[in-house]
């Protein structure tokens, strides 16, 4: 009679085994690191990537319809309806005059103030409803003068409310011609004007990224790879043999850290460059994660930038 096999044992000589090859794979060298201890170059694959600039700036959201409704001069009041500070929705009645009709909301909106007559007494030319649109938004940001020449009205803005995580697209429809004055600099006011989308309180946090350009999948490599002579760009291009060969391209918008290719490159190629002098220069390059350099899985295809070291 054969003696039946204890489950546990052969789990966990199964997981042995496993955790042994994971090791392995990790630990093993990879083919794409090479070593030369005379170079200070590595090498590093061109993506495909969306390059932008852009502003930052942080704000409180508020309305950007502030208005006063006045009411009919020749009505007597007979009540308020509404409450101040509470979402009045869009032709939601708000005011009852004796004679049976109605101020109506013209928009999504919240009371602010009032100036009302007593009950039955005459409505006069002074007595109002102050209401805040809760649909058309607006955020004032401070700019320096250093970048207030960078933004124009019209210029789209990427607006993340803190609380919601939101991302809500608006546009800059203001920029103030004079500036405040301080110590450390002169800021400039911008307005940027934006659609609720049903979850933005007045009053909440949120940050705008004002986009200056923006260049959506494109090739793309680090700013140093970049070579230049006399009037025109170049980049040092390794072939699969090893081989290096000068390539020259043409460029579009750059970051700190990547510059666009227009032409010269496919995304693909791998591109020789200097190794910085920071000693982590790898990471400071890039500013990206860029795989592990020691042995495990690296990036393939799009995204960010592959690399092969030379020590």
């Amino acid at each position: 009679m054969k003696k039946k096999r204890n489950p546990i044992v052969i789990a966990i000589i199964v997981l042995t085994i496993i955790m042994i090859v994971l090791i392995y794979l990790y630990l093993k060298p990879d083919k794409d690191i090479t070593s030369n201890n005379d170079s200070n170059t590595i090498e590093v694959r061109a993506s495909i990537q969306t390059i932008e600039n852009s502003l930052l700036s942080e704000g409180q959201i508020d309305t950007a319809l502030n208005e006063k409704i006045y009411l009919r001069s020749s009505y007597y009041f007979k009540e308020l309806l509404v409450d101040k500070d509470i979402y009045i929705k869009e032709r939601t009645n708000m005011l009852q005059y004796t004679n049976g009709t109605y101020l109506t909301a013209p928009y999504d909106c919240v009371l602010i103030s009032s100036d009302l007559p007593n009950e039955s007494e005459i409505c006069k030319t002074n007595h109002y409803l102050e209401l805040k649109s809760i649909e058309s938004l607006s955020m004032d940001l401070s700019i320096s003068e250093t970048d207030i020449n960078k933004v124009s009205v019209g210029d789209e803005v990427e607006i993340t409310v803190t609380a919601t995580k939101d991302v809500i697209l608006g546009y800059i429809t203001k920029i103030s011609e004079v500036a405040t004055y301080s110590s450390s600099g002169s800021n400039f006011g911008v307005t940027v004007s934006f659609t609720n989308n049903g979850n933005c309180k007045i009053g909440m946090s949120a940050t705008c990224k004002i986009i200056l350009e923006r260049a959506e999948n494109v090739v793309a490599i680090p700013k140093h790879a970049l070579q230049r002579s006399d009037d025109s760009s170049y980049v040092i291009v390794v072939n699969p043999d090893g081989t290096t060969k000068n390539t020259n391209v043409e460029t579009g918008i750059s970051t700190d850290n990547y510059i666009e290719i227009k032409s010269g490159l496919t995304g693909r190629e791998m591109i020789q460059m200097q190794r910085q002098s920071n000693n982590n220069s790898i990471n400071n390059m890039t500013m990206m994660p860029v795989g592990i350099l020691r042995g495990g899985t690296q990036f393939e295809g799009e995204g960010p930038v592959r690399y092969r070291v030379k020590d």
